[in-house]
């Protein structure tokens, strides 16, 4: 049976881990920096579709959990997607925001087997400071690891690292807000606006098609209603 779709919000993250898993295995924590596991594509076992408020909640969460050991002078967010939780987070804690250009993509297709360091970050930025490098998901830890090396490379004090999502094989950064095995579809990631119409993503239409899931009009209609 293919999986369902599923528009369930993101539980709240004050809430005990061992109520956030009604389908996939997720939980919420802080996590220790390993080796790489898994890798770019990841098997999902269902749909999760995560809203703008659940955003600013796992952001709270993070912003938390991360104060609790450390206290960063910057916040680094990787383009494109953890530029969003990046600058959240930043403005929570007060701290100066700045990008890093790592990607695997070009005009939003891979064109590349690996991330690349396209923009680097000013050595005056991070230098003798300390920094959290912030990404919107992490599966292979590849394009992290670029932004933190890069980190490093300017001079950086200590860098530590966090993302709002991984899965259950993902490399683990130092905190992270949800795990799921779910497809995770984003609320700045699930629309494209072309023709004078909104439609879902080329992106998430694949991938939803390959799970078996239906992707007709009806899908847009609940994802305009609830991103």
């Amino acid at each position: 049976m293919p999986p369902r779709y599923s528009c369930r919000e993101a539980p709240e993250a004050s809430k005990p881990a061992r109520k956030v898993r009604p389908q996939a295995a997720r939980r919420r924590g802080e996590a220790v920096l390993g080796k790489s596991r898994g890798s770019y594509e990841h098997g999902h076992s269902g749909v999760l579709n995560i809203s703008w408020s659940d955003v600013a909640r796992l952001c709270r969460h993070l912003v938390e959990k991360i104060e609790e050991s450390f206290h960063p002078d910057v916040v680094v967010g990787i383009t494109k997607g953890g530029v969003i939780p990046g600058a959240i987070i930043a403005s929570m804690l007060r701290r100066d925001f700045y990008p890093v250009h790592v990607t695997r993509r070009e005009q939003d297709e891979v064109t590349r087997p690996k991330p690349a360091l396209l923009a680097k970050i000013p050595t005056d930025v991070v230098k003798d400071r300390l920094v959290v490098v912030v990404d919107d998901i992490v599966v292979s830890g590849d394009t992290l690891r670029v932004a933190v090396d890069e980190c490093w490379a300017q001079g950086a004090a200590e860098v530590r690292t966090a993302a709002l999502f991984l899965h259950s094989t993902s490399h683990r950064p130092d905190w992270f807000g949800l795990e799921t095995d779910d497809l995770i579809i984003q609320p700045w990631n699930a629309l494209v606006y072309s023709q004078g119409r909104w439609s879902l993503s080329e992106e998430y239409r694949t991938k939803l098609e390959e799970m078996g899931v239906s992707t007709d009009d009806a899908v847009t209609a609940v994802l305009l209603e609830t991103t």
